[in-house]
């Protein structure tokens, strides 16, 4: 009799390094990436691997754990988590948010409306409008509708195995084996050390340089961690901090 397939979750608050693990976990256990969680016939940039044939599927999502608890089985979750300090950056690199409504108005005229945003909005009133969605002030992306902490705290409370984005950058085959050992499954040392490499930033970013997938190859944009202390001001790094230090501080990012 054919084995159902088994439905594994990576998730996490936008820009926490959702893709990059989606694709790890993925390529961990040879299975294809299907998409993004609870939509069909979705651009989802995670997805890859649609001919490896295997009794798991991967997906990727952004959702609260209310929202995903009843679907997937708890052993199958997993969450990624990153500093939100850097959050805070790689979202107002990322995501077109605008400071202004004349901002907004200017930046959808033909013509200019490129250049102006480019230009003439500064990184640091983008970093303040992304800051003011993550804590929740403002709620212009689908996928903020609750506070940064929050997020993170339903998974915590729940149980559910989280990954730091800062850790799988500086021991990957420690997080994978974490991976592993929470599904079930086994996998041998150069089995793990090959999936590393294949989903390596450096790796992945050549591929799609080679290949002329330029939308995946700008989503990839550095694959680091602690930009935020030559990026943030002392004020924005000072509100942030204290805005969720009980987060921070229970996951190990304050020294």
């Amino acid at each position: 009799m054919e084995q159902a397939t088994q439905e594994i979750l990576v998730v996490g608050y936008p820009k926490s390094g959702n893709t990059w693990l989606t694709r790890l976990v993925a390529e961990l256990i040879s299975c294809p990436v299907k998409g993004f969680f609870g939509k069909t016939n979705n651009r989802e940039i995670a997805i890859e691997g649609g001919d490896r044939q295997s009794n798991y599927v991967v997906f990727k999502g952004h959702h609260t754990f209310d929202q995903v608890c009843q679907k997937i089985q708890h052993k199958h979750l997993i969450y990624v988590v990153r500093d939100v300090r850097d959050v805070a950056i790689s979202g107002a690199n990322f995501f077109k948010i605008y400071p202004t409504k004349l901002d907004k108005y200017i930046s959808k005229l033909p013509n200019i409306g490129n250049f102006y945003y480019n230009k003439c909005i500064s990184e640091h009133a983008k970093i303040n409008r992304m800051i003011r969605i993550i804590d929740n002030y403002e709620k212009p992306l689908p996928w903020c509708k609750i506070p940064w902490d929050k997020h993170v705290i339903q998974y915590l409370n729940n149980g559910i195995l989280v990954i730091k984005y800062e850790d799988l950058l500086v021991n990957p085959e420690a997080e994978c084996q974490r991976i592993l050992s929470s599904l079930g499954i086994e996998r041998s040392t150069q089995q793990i050390a090959a999936a590393i490499k294949n989903q390596s930033f450096e790796t992945r970013k050549e591929q799609f340089k080679l290949s002329g997938d330029n939308r995946r190859y700008k989503f990839l944009r550095e694959g680091k961690s602690g930009g935020w202390k030559q990026k943030l001001t002392e004020e924005q790094k000072n509100f942030l901090t204290n805005r969720f230090f009980d987060t921070l501080n229970a996951l190990e990012y304050l020294d």
